[in-house]
């Protein structure tokens, strides 16, 4: 295990840096009794999965902090480093190891030990300044640790930040019963689900797979995850280059089902049409939330609209399982607000390192750039004017 140590006394916590694989692996254990029931996106394995995606780039490695007081696991900072242009500048960019179907991260820490794991993270980054540019770390939800106590850490060494808008994950609440909730949806709504129903009826014979957590085997799980996986590759989401079939990504899902199937957590749904998989979605289930991780559609059947039916009819079998949200994952489709007016807020932050080139990103990040966008918004005021 490939470590660099920072040690600052008996009575401060140590932190360890781990940048391969097999360290990242024995911290399994210990990880996840940090984490206990707080986030599935915290766990050790959605960050393994998450590295099958990432490690397939050549400018990311691992930068994984832990905390440890003593021989104890007390903090987890899941970091990767990454160079990238910003602006036009190379930078050596910190940042989560996230991949787009990332719902929330955070730093994990135990909870009588948040304020000093954030201030060892932050006196860290502070003496290593000269290995890091930029700290970018994005999927933060309201209460998260980033957001309160290492706020106040990078503060207390010197380290200039900014704490932006980072969207918002849409939820569902299946507290109530299923015809309490759908009264409250729009008669359009509706409307354009019944007429989904009946288009799909007459093109033919409708079935829906629901593998439902902790009740399919690993058999079930590989053979529906091909169907999940051949979906994605024939949706209209292909050019975007993060469909199931591209290396990254399907190395993802793959450890991630793996992983998930064994856990419990794993939730897949698929629409038949006379046998034909036609629409999937893909869902963790932990803790009480339903994560809507992936959905697609085969494309060039829009007219009959297959995801927006297994949408509708997954959504109602999910209430009254005691279950408490369904989270429709970050992004503004227009779908999304159909269905709820509820969301759970993200931020994310930017800290720029006290080294010389740290204060360069941040003097152009923080103030000229705003000043030149500022400058520009007005020019066409100023040109009318001279027109004039």
């Amino acid at each position: 295990m490939t470590i660099s140590i920072e040690s600052r006394g008996a009575d401060v916590l140590d932190i360890f840096r781990v940048d391969n694989y097999s360290g990242f692996l024995q911290l399994r254990e210990q990880w996840n009794e940090l984490v206990a029931n707080r986030s599935v996106f915290l766990r050790h394995e959605w960050f393994d999965a998450a590295w099958q995606w990432r490690r397939l780039d050549e400018t990311v490695q691992l930068a994984i902090l832990c905390a440890y007081r003593g021989t104890n696991l007390v903090g987890v900072c899941p970091l990767i480093q990454v160079v990238g242009q910003i602006s036009g500048i190379r930078r050596w960019i910190l940042e989560f190891l996230t991949v787009p179907d990332n719902q929330s991260c955070d730093i994990i820490a135990a909870e009588s030990e948040q304020t000093a794991v954030a201030d060892s993270i932050a006196a860290t980054l502070s003496a290593q300044r000269g290995e890091w540019d930029v700290l970018h770390l994005s999927y933060l939800p309201e209460d998260s640790l980033v957001r309160s106590a290492l706020t106040q850490a990078l503060r207390a060494h010197g380290i200039a930040y900014r704490i932006n808008d980072g969207g918002s994950n849409p939820y569902i609440s299946l507290k109530t019963d299923w015809n309490e909730y759908y009264a409250t949806r729009s008669r359009r709504l509706k409307k354009a689900s019944n007429l989904n129903s009946n288009r799909l009826t007459r093109a033919g014979n409708i079935c829906i797979d629901w593998l439902q957590p902790g009740n399919t085997s690993a058999a079930e799980t590989r053979s529906a995850l091909e169907a999940v996986i051949a979906i994605s590759a024939d949706s209209w989401k292909r050019s975007t280059g993060n469909t199931l079939d591209y290396p990254g990504p399907q190395a993802f899902i793959r450890r991630l089902s793996d992983l998930a199937q064994q856990q419990g957590w794993l939730s897949l749904w698929l629409l038949m049409l006379d046998g034909k998989p036609m629409a999937m979605e893909y869902q963790l289930v932990f803790a009480g939330k339903v994560h809507a991780l992936r959905a697609d559609f085969v494309d060039g059947h829009d007219e009959i609209s297959p995801g927006s039916h297994l949408n509708r009819q997954q959504l109602e079998q999910l209430f009254g399982r005691g279950l408490q949200r369904y989270l429709m994952g970050p992004g503004g489709n227009a779908y999304k607000k159909h269905w709820s007016e509820n969301e759970e807020p993200l931020y994310q932050l930017d800290a720029y390192s006290p080294s010389a080139r740290g204060r360069l990103a941040a003097l152009w990040d923080l103030k000229m750039k705003p000043a030149l966008h500022a400058l520009k918004a007005k020019l066409p005021q100023f040109n009318s004017g001279i027109a004039t």
